[in-house]
């Protein structure tokens, strides 16, 4: 009886054996399809990021950038390959990764770093907030990445905007790093585009399709828009008071329209404020948190500018342009409906501005037919609740659990970021608890020859690409820290754009 027993328990646990190394093989099998999956999403979203600055490059800053500078510029991005960066930067590619694993690690020292940069009008500066975004944070893709970043725009916050003597002025701007930090983040965010959509996709659809007409208030340019022969059908006989009555009459069925639209679109901001996205709404409370405690800067001009930040960087753009943020899709936009969604976004950025002085009476008369808490009672829910300094874990992070170990760069980009940092560390814009920490991030950092050109844009001459990999969060698991592959740029035979990608350390 014994025998028989030993056999069937050496059996069943032979079988136990093999389900187990069946079942191992399989979860390896889907770590690695999870891997490759995110690297793919990383990378897709390097090159998404990329082609967006270039379209922006191009339409507002169209002197600087000709559009075939920007197309031949999209097609390289298109073509972008990723190459290691130790095949490009050899045994240094570990001193790169545990300097920029390092400098991402430190929110307060990047923060710091950028702002000392701007005081000190170096010529990269912009250039690299972009890379600090792009490949320092990734796009912002991991929970980790978007944590830091927050982190990022808080120390701006209290480093730039509450130093600043005018910080509505640097605001309104746009140039400034938080500003720029702010849009690319707000734009990349999964939850604020559902925000966005679920807010500004009915009442788009609605003035799509109810106004043919250009909804213009100022009676000069109204009539500017006929010809002499239409003004005359239309309003009687110039200089007349019966043309003078019908322009007026013209003008203010216009801001009848206009004030129901604008209500419209304010109306669905309150109703959807419950899915408005933590992070935005956490940075916003910390940037009232801290500048009011500013004695020059009274309470409501504080509300102002949180106003102002979040129409003028997240809602009205996407008012604006709704097709390059997904709002709507299936319904064109023409050049009259473009004017009266442009006018409906300078109403409400008027708004969030009615308590400052403005001596123009025709403004206040179009402002006059608002409900003046109706912009405020939006801030209110916004900045509203208990501050918290620890920013807000992300509810829907399909990604948790991997880590990004890899970052994607050109090798123009890490030369211009150990460029910029060095500049900045040589300068006297900086703490001295910063300069110190600097210092020693640098100490190891091998010097790297002067970048050629201005900016950290990609060229058609040689562009190395960095691409981060995830692993699973438990560091037995992780790969070393990955660096952002080398900033200059490297085209192969096929002039197609390489990216370099480099382990952090």
């Amino acid at each position: 009886m014994v025998k028989p027993d030993i056999h069937t328990l050496a059996h069943h646990l032979k079988q136990e054996r093999l389900y187990v190394a069946s079942e191992k093989q399989l979860i390896q099998r889907l770590n690695n399809e999870v891997l490759k999956t995110a690297e793919r999403l990383c990378r897709a979203a390097w090159i998404a990021k990329q082609q967006r600055i270039n379209l922006d490059r191009l339409i507002l800053t169209s002197a600087e950038a000709s559009p075939a500078e920007c197309c031949q510029h999209a097609k390289f991005l298109e073509d972008t390959q990723f190459v290691d960066g130790y095949k490009t930067l050899g045994f240094q590619e570990s001193i790169y990764g545990e300097f920029l694993g390092r400098l991402r690690e430190n929110p307060r020292l990047v923060a710091s770093c950028l702002v000392a940069g701007e005081r000190l009008n170096h010529e990269h500066t912009q250039g690299v907030i972009h890379t600090v975004f792009t490949s320092l944070y990734g796009n912002c893709i991991m929970q980790e990445d978007e944590c830091y970043l927050l982190q990022v725009l808080r120390y701006l916050v209290e480093f730039e905007l509450k130093e600043s003597d005018n910080p509505r002025r640097l605001l309104r701007r746009g140039t400034c790093a938080f500003s720029i930090l702010f849009k690319l983040f707000s734009e990349g965010l999964y939850s604020a585009k559902l925000f966005l959509t679920a807010t500004l996709h009915e009442p788009i659809m609605q003035l799509l399709v109810e106004d043919e007409d250009h909804l213009e208030t100022d009676p000069a340019k109204l009539i500017e828009r006929f010809t002499p022969a239409q003004q005359e059908r239309l309003f009687g006989e110039k200089g007349t008071d019966e043309y003078r009555r019908k322009v007026q009459a013209a003008v203010e069925a216009n801001e009848a329209k206009l004030v129901a639209l604008v209500n419209s679109f304010i109306g669905y901001l309150k109703q959807n404020t419950y899915c408005f996205p933590q992070s935005l709404r956490w940075i916003v409370s910390q940037m009232y948190k801290t500048l009011a405690r500013v004695e020059r800067l009274e309470v409501g001009e504080v509300r102002t500018m949180c106003t102002d930040l979040l129409l003028t960087c997240f809602i009205c753009p996407a008012i604006v342009n709704p097709e390059q943020y997904g709002i709507i899709s299936d319904a064109p936009i023409n050049e009259v409906a473009r004017f009266n969604l442009m006018q409906v976004g300078q109403l409400l950025q008027q708004l969030a501005m009615s308590d400052a002085d403005d001596g123009d009476p025709r403004r206040k008369s179009s402002l006059s037919k608002f409900d003046k808490m109706c912009v405020s009672a939006f801030l209110d829910v916004v900045i509203g609740g208990r501050a918290v300094e620890t920013p807000p874990m992300s509810s829907m992070n399909l990604l948790e659990g991997l880590t990004r170990t890899v970052v994607y760069m050109t090798h123009n980009q890490l030369l211009a970021v150990v460029d910029f940092v060095r500049s900045v560390t040589a300068g006297d814009q900086l703490r001295e608890e910063d300069h110190l920490a600097l210092e020693t991030l640098l100490a190891n950092v091998p010097q790297s020859r002067t970048t050629k050109s201005n900016s950290l844009e990609l060229t058609p001459s040689n562009t190395p690409q960095l691409s981060p990999a995830t692993t699973p969060a438990n560091k037995k698991n992780r790969l070393p820290i990955g660096i952002p592959s080398t900033l200059n740029l490297l085209m192969d035979d096929t002039n197609n754009l390489i990216l370099l990608l480099l382990l952090l350390l």
